[in-house]
This record gives structure tokens, C-alpha cells and sequence, in this order.
């Protein structure tokens, strides 16, 4: 896992935010992938050295050095004498995705219920209110409040797995997410007519409060098969 996508596992640290780039190559490193992410830089697209070079203002070796590391985490991908190419979507990877984020965060918010303390109840209420707010906020203006939903989103599903004592769980977890984060982007101004994302997360984290392990992850699974489900039903994606 490279320093793209890695994030700290202990519980103390889970809620931090992103840290300061420790070199010129991390730093350019993190512009790339937020602009994949984003989808400035456009799924299937060529990554030309010489423009990249040009946009960042860095050499030539550190923007392949970046690229690189991009490649080990999935976002990039090469072509033989072709060069670098922004990782496609499809739903095939979409649905390989959401399988593994069902089956390790799941398994992660059962043992995290079942142990969690006051501390971590504390931080999951906050967390929960903080997303309710711009639950509301993003239904109203889904573009010019995604960016910030995004953020209370992660935070809120990450204070649901703190208490989980699984390191690598939550690192391979944070893998995922940045990924899907890719297809949320896409289908952030198309909700399925019967759908309440704001019901959803209400009962997600009323039966973690509840200490009701079994359901609270029966619900998750629900919320992020559904999360899936809009991408296939708007045919945003082949």
C-alpha cells in the first residue's frame, strides 16, 4: 500500500485529517488523485508527463514518481509504450468494490457496536449530527454541497468501525472508499424516487447507539448495496 492511499489505523487517529505532505513527490501525489477522485482528470484519460510537469510546476521524474505510486493503488494504470492512463470505471469494478467494502465494514461496525465505549459514542454523535446537516444541505443543492457531505459522510462511517481493533481493516477500508468516492461523485445529482438517505443514516446509527450489532450491520449493508444500486439504475456507467 503506498503513501497514496494509506491511512493511520490507530483508533486515536482515525478521525484526523489529511496530513501536510512530507515531499515535493507526495505533494504532487495528492493533487493527482484528488483530481481523479473529482473527476477533473477524466476516468480512461492519457496522463501526459509534459502537461502534468507544466500544471504542477515540478520535474518530469517526480511527476512519474507520483504516477507510480498511483499505479500500486489502482487509480493509474499503464500501457505498454502508451503511457499513464486514469483507471476506468466500470461496473464490473464497481461491484467488486462495493462487495469487499460490504464484507470488511460490515464485519468491522458489528465488533465496533459490540465494544465500543463512551468515548466512541460520543464521537459517533457527533459525527451524526454534523452528516444530518448536510444530509439536508447536499438533497437541496446536490453539486455545490457535495464536497462538504463527502466529508461528514467518511467521517460518519468512519466513527461507526472506530471501535473496531482491526488496523488493517480500516486501512484496506480507506483503499475502498477513496475508489468509490470516484462513482458516488458520479451519481451525486441522481437519487433513486423512494429512497431517504437521511432515514437511513437515522437508523444506522440509532442501533449502533442501541448496541443492536446484528442490525446495525444488516442496515449498512442495505445503505451501501442501495448507494450501488443508483449508479445501475441511471446507467451512469457500463
Amino acid at each position: 500500500m503506498s503513501l497514496a492511499l494509506e491511512l493511520d489505523g490507530p483508533e486515536s487517529s482515525r478521525a484526523a485529517g489529511p496530513k501536510k505532505p512530507r515531499s515535493l513527490t507526495e505533494a504532487v501525489l495528492h493533487k493527482l488523485r484528488t483530481e481523479i477522485v473529482q473527476g477533473v482528470l477524466a476516468a480512461g484519460s492519457k496522463l501526459l508527463i509534459d502537461d502534468l510537469q507544466r500544471r504542477y510546476d515540478v520535474s518530469g521524474g517526480t511527476v512519474r514518481e507520483a504516477l507510480s505510486l498511483l499505479v500500486s493503488d489502482g487509480l493509474v494504470q499503464t500501457k505498454a509504450q502508451r503511457g499513464f492512463f486514469v483507471m476506468p470505471m466500470s461496473l464490473d469494478d464497481l461491484g467488486d468494490l462495493t462487495r469487499a467494502r460490504i464484507a470488511l465494514e460490515c464485519e468491522a461496525v458489528r465488533e465496533s457496536v459490540k465494544n465500543g465505549g463512551s468515548g466512541w459514542e460520543d464521537n459517533l454523535r457527533a459525527a451524526y449530527l454534523s452528516l444530518t446537516e448536510l444530509d439536508e444541505q447536499v438533497m437541496r443543492d446536490p453539486e455545490g454541497q457535495f464536497d462538504r457531505w463527502e466529508i461528514a459522510n467518511r467521517n460518519f462511517h468512519r466513527a461507526l468501525i472506530a471501535a473496531d481493533s482491526s488496523n488493517w481493516t480500516y486501512k484496506f477500508l480507506a483503499v475502498l472508499n477513496i475508489h468509490l468516492e470516484r462513482y458516488r461523485r458520479l451519481s451525486s445529482v441522481h437519487t433513486l424516487p423512494d429512497r431517504d438517505v437521511l432515514a437511513e443514516h437515522e437508523v444506522i446509527f440509532q442501533s449502533a447507539m442501541e448496541r443492536d450489532a446484528d442490525r446495525c450491520a444488516q442496515l449498512l449493508r442495505e445503505h451501501i448495496g442501495t448507494s450501488a444500486a443508483v449508479i445501475r439504475k441511471f446507467s451512469l456507467i457500463r
